[in-house]
């Protein structure tokens, strides 16, 4: 696979780390995480909900300004579950998630 860098620190490739059976896409300074579509729905403790979060889209997106690592444009920003949890998504590629985000959507999901 080729060397991504990460949509939020300019000239910072990311590094593949395991997260359970995954490998996925880390930033080693600011720890924010890179998941295809398939990766994150294998992450997140409900797969069920994420799906349906998904389903609906984000919630009052607007253009962000991250950069896919994959295709390289800019991403949108939008609620994912709840506009307070927001996240960047690539439409065709997947999500980006900050370091805490993913537990936080965990705990969106579960309720």
């Amino acid at each position: 696979m080729a060397e991504r860098d990460c949509p939020k620190c300019p000239f910072s490739p990311m590094t593949e780390i395991q997260t359970g059976d995954l490998v996925v896409d880390e930033c080693p300074q600011c720890k924010g995480r890179w998941f295809d579509f398939d990766e994150l729905v294998k992450s997140v403790a409900n797969p069920a909900a994420f799906q349906a979060v998904v389903a609906k889209g984000p919630l009052k997106p607007k253009p962000g300004e991250a950069k896919c690592p994959v295709c390289l444009e800019n991403m949108m920003n939008g609620g994912f579950g709840s506009e307070f949890l927001r996240v960047d998504q690539c439409a065709g590629h997947g999500f980006w998630l900050d370091e805490a985000e993913l537990r936080l959507l965990d705990k969106l999901l579960a309720s």
